[in-house]
This record gives structure tokens, C-alpha cells and sequence, in this order.
């Protein structure tokens, strides 16, 4: 969790002030599917007008004709929409991907690029991470937080 933790930091860091997240929410979409769960799973305790609201919604995105208030038969209210209307307008995606977004791992790689002492630096960085975090009692004979990262040499 704390590597986690530490992972949204950096990405925060690297991001620009008012980039777009990941996902955006179609409100609209977002609505019908809200509308459709409320009718599905309260229908019965919800307000007549509240339910007619409601189905007026969910008919529109489903491309259903409008019920009339007053279309009743023997006396009771038929039901407008049947379980599997209401699941399909439930299973609206109703986020909209954002084809610019550059993932958090991707913006640290951007940001070292070819800069071989940023390497050195960010990698140093995660070792001194990893033993405040793990607090490790043992460690392989010769690892340290300032060993060389590249191993060999040139």
C-alpha cells in the first residue's frame, strides 16, 4: 500500500495542473443508468410521478415509445419496462475514455528519458524507499542504497 502510495505521489508530481483524467462521466448516459437502477430496485417504494419521470428517461435512451398516464388496463398500471430494458439502460457505459492520458508509469519513464544520472537517482530513490518502508533484517552481502546501478560497467 505504501508503494502505492508513493506511486500516485510521483504521478501527481509529473502531471500537468488541469490535465484531463483517465475517464470522463457522460452525465446524460450517467443519468439514464441511475434512473434505470432506481426503477429496478425501488420502483415500488418510489413517488408515482417519480416513476414516470424515471421511465420517461430510460424510454427515451432506449428509443421506446412514451407510455400515456392514462393507458391502463383492467384497471392497473401496466409496467412500462420490462427487467431486461431496464438492465440494458443499467449497463449504459457512461465513461468516456481519454485517448491522451498518459499512464502514471509511463509519465516517470517520459521524465527520465535518457538521462543517465535521473536513473541512477530515481532508482537510489526506491532502495532508500524500500528499506524505511519494509524495514528488511536481512539484505544479500554487498546491497546498499549507493551500490552502482549499472552493473559491469563499460
Amino acid at each position: 500500500q505504501k508503494r502505492q502510495v508513493r506511486m500516485n505521489e510521483m504521478e501527481e508530481e509529473l502531471r500537468r495542473p488541469g490535465e484531463e483524467p483517465q475517464f470522463k462521466t457522460d452525465k446524460s448516459l450517467y443519468h439514464v443508468r441511475s434512473c434505470a437502477l432506481a426503477l429496478l430496485r425501488s420502483r415500488e417504494k418510489m413517488p408515482k410521478d417519480k416513476v414516470l419521470e424515471y421511465e420517461r428517461v430510460v424510454c427515451q435512451y432506449l428509443n421506446l415509445p412514451l407510455h400515456d398516464e392514462d393507458d391502463e388496463t383492467d384497471g392497473k398500471e401496466q409496467p412500462q419496462l420490462t427487467k431486461e430494458q431496464l438492465q440494458q439502460a443499467i449497463d449504459v457505459q457512461y465513461q468516456i475514455e481519454n485517448t491522451s492520458f498518459i499512464p502514471g508509469a509511463d509519465l516517470v519513464v517520459q521524465s527520465l528519458g535518457e538521462d543517465d544520472e535521473k536513473i541512477e537517482a530515481f532508482i537510489k530513490e526506491w532502495r532508500r524507499f524500500f528499506l524505511e518502508t519494509s524495514k528488511p533484517r536481512f539484505l544479500p552481502v554487498g546491497w546498499g542504497v549507493d551500490n552502482s546501478v549499472v552493473c559491469g560497467g563499460d
